[in-house]
């Protein structure tokens, strides 16, 4: 019986590209892993995205949240909340304009 074991160089000769594309096996694990980290720190900072979208009052708040406590899950929900919940600056500029008109009387 006659068996064949590839020696670590025939190992990596045969997985040193990837057929037809020309790439090099650690360039693709590298460009899918760079690609994988920028879309996980999309996905982690979204809740601080969404508060700056929305013009949330205090979206320096949410940011804080997020980062310090997101990477548990349960801090990542409670920023995703507050950014879909907080006040914008145009609910809190309208509200104060309307409590000013009240407390001085006006129309």
């Amino acid at each position: 019986m006659n068996i064949h074991v590839p020696s670590t160089y025939e190992v990596y000769r045969g997985w040193q590209s990837i057929q037809g594309t020309g790439l090099e096996i650690g360039t693709a694990v590298l460009l899918v892993m760079a690609f994988g980290l920028a879309g996980s720190m999309v996905l982690f900072l979204l809740p601080t995205f969404i508060a700056c979208r929305r013009g949330v009052h205090n979206a320096a708040v949410v940011a804080v949240v997020n980062c310090a406590t997101g990477m548990t899950g349960i801090g990542w929900v409670i920023a995703l909340l507050m950014a879909c919940v907080m006040e914008t600056d145009i609910q809190r500029h309208t509200r104060l304009n309307r409590h000013d008109q009240t407390v001085l009387g006006g129309p």
